[in-house]
């Protein structure tokens, strides 16, 4: 069925003013006929404008009005069209605002919120509702909250700012609580006569953090690469070093054995003189001592041996960076042999390295770093507690379909209020120089994301923390969830 045309807003306005005008003449006709008491016929009305001539031009106000009306639709037409563009538009720019990622709020003089798109809402955790009319302080740190009036009213005053109209690294609080990185660039706007201030924030915590772990594994990196080849450096050399006093054992047993027989071969007057000839050089002394100097020294080729090969291990970069099957035994004495010169004054390291393992299916490198930032983490809680030394428990075993590490210090333990930010990025306990408040938050995301494990802990102020390490047997098995 067609739709009937609708008649044009101009020709409505003419006709309605035309009909308006032609009362005039008419009303004026049945005024003088009724005055006059004439009767109302053709030639009655004739005679009536032939009297008063004046009722021609009366006849024209009709055609004036109905052509006044006739313009004044056309301006209301043009005046709708305007106003449904400008609905449009406004339409447009809102569904804009709206979809666009960025967080973009406008701001007055006084810090109250104008408007609030739905990026804000996303990116906040706030209503839209929640918001205009509150202070923009409500998004903030209290640190840079404290400060922010000062900034408006300088600005206000002298219209200089070097955070006006660049982008610039900001933080921003979350209806969590939480502080996060935002890029923000503030533009002020004049609008009838007011200045108002526009913000646009995207928020950058992710991109810091993929930052802060690229950065952290380039230095890893050097360090690996610097480590492996200390380790090279000093494998050769201390080997023959070792060589060489096995050898030099072997050469002192036999002289000693030599120096043996020859005193029981000696006369009397012969073994006089060697007692005395001993005597004068200490030789009961050398003979005691020179062995026991020998293997403290075969001991500590030993153990320099072992700290060489486990920084070969944990410097060691997989080229394709793809998992590989390792024995997660070897693994953890790689990290307790790196973290040894960290711990040893402060606690005694204890294992519990279950023998029947399987190989494992991980990153090798990335879980090393793991590893020794818990176990540096344990000796500073148990450093924090003082007192008498601590104790360090890392044990291994099977469990299920995933291989478990556990972690156990008798330190300080986590308090209750912080247990929920530890994995936090930069969240740190320590003091300034000491912890970067990124381990944590990298093991979180090595063992999580990178291995598709779990990372999680139980802790107890003052009795200390256990950290659980679980990586999955079958790197493709479903994920669960996580404690």
């Amino acid at each position: 069925m067609t739709k009937p045309s609708r008649i044009p807003t101009s020709l409505s306005f003419a006709i309605l003013a035309a009909g308006l005008g032609l009362l005039f003449p008419l009303g004026t006709s049945a005024f003088l006929l009724n005055g006059e008491d004439f009767q109302l016929d053709l030639t009655t009305l004739a005679s009536l404008h032939r009297l008063h001539p004046e009722l021609w031009v009366i006849w024209g106000a009709p055609l004036v009005l109905g052509l006044a009306g006739y313009l004044l639709g056309r301006q209301n037409e043009t005046l709708q069209q305007k106003m449904r563009s400008l609905e449009r538009q406004t339409s447009q720019l809102n569904t804009i605002l709206d979809t666009a990622p960025s967080a973009i709020i406008t701001i007055d003089q006084t810090g109250a919120i104008r408007s609030f798109n739905r990026g804000a809402e996303r990116i906040f955790g706030y209503a839209a509702g929640q918001m205009v009319g509150e202070n923009v302080k409500r998004l903030m740190p209290a640190d840079i909250a404290s400060r922010h009036d000062g900034y408006l009213a300088h600005y206000i005053a002298t219209r200089e700012s070097r955070a006006m109209n660049q982008r610039r690294e900001f933080q921003g609080r979350r209806a969590s609580g939480e502080i996060f990185a935002v890029q923000l660039h503030i533009s002020p706007i004049e609008i009838d006569g007011e200045t108002l201030f526009c913000g646009i924030l995207d928020d950058v915590s992710e991109t810091k953090a993929l930052q802060t772990q690229l950065t952290q594994a380039q230095k890893l990196e050097a360090i690996g690469q610097l480590a492996s080849g200390v380790a090279h450096e000093i494998n050769t050399p201390i080997q023959y070093i070792g060589d060489n006093l096995a050898a030099l054992q072997n050469y002192f047993a036999d002289l000693s054995a030599w120096q043996s027989a020859v005193y029981q071969q000696a006369d009397p007057a012969s073994k006089t003189r060697l007692d005395d000839l001993g005597e004068q050089f200490d030789l009961a002394y050398i003979l005691d001592d020179s062995p026991k100097a020998i293997g403290q020294a075969l001991e500590g080729v030993t153990r320099v041996a072992e700290i060489v090969k486990a920084m070969k291990t944990f410097s060691h970069v997989e080229p394709s960076q793809s998992r590989q099957a390792i024995n997660l035994n070897d693994t953890v004495a790689g990290a307790i042999t790196i973290s040894r010169n960290a711990c040893k004054y402060i606690a005694d390291v204890e294992t519990d390295l279950a023998a029947d393992l399987p190989a494992v299916p991980c990153y090798a490198n990335e879980l090393s770093q793991v590893l020794l930032n818990l176990i540096i983490n344990a000796a500073h809680a148990i450093e924090e507690k003082g007192g008498e030394r601590g104790v360090i428990h890392i044990a291994t075993h099977k469990l299920g379909d995933m291989v478990e590490i556990r972690i156990r210090d008798n330190g300080a333990g986590i308090p209750a209020e912080i247990r929920e930010k530890v994995f936090n990025l930069f969240f740190t306990t320590k003091p300034v120089g000491k912890g970067t408040g990124q381990g944590l938050s990298l093991a979180h995301n090595i063992i999580v994301e990178r291995h598709r494990g779990r990372l999680y802990f139980e802790s107890e102020a003052g009795l200390g923390t256990t950290f659980h390490v679980l990586l999955p047997l079958d790197p493709q098995a479903p994920v669960t969830e996580n404690d």
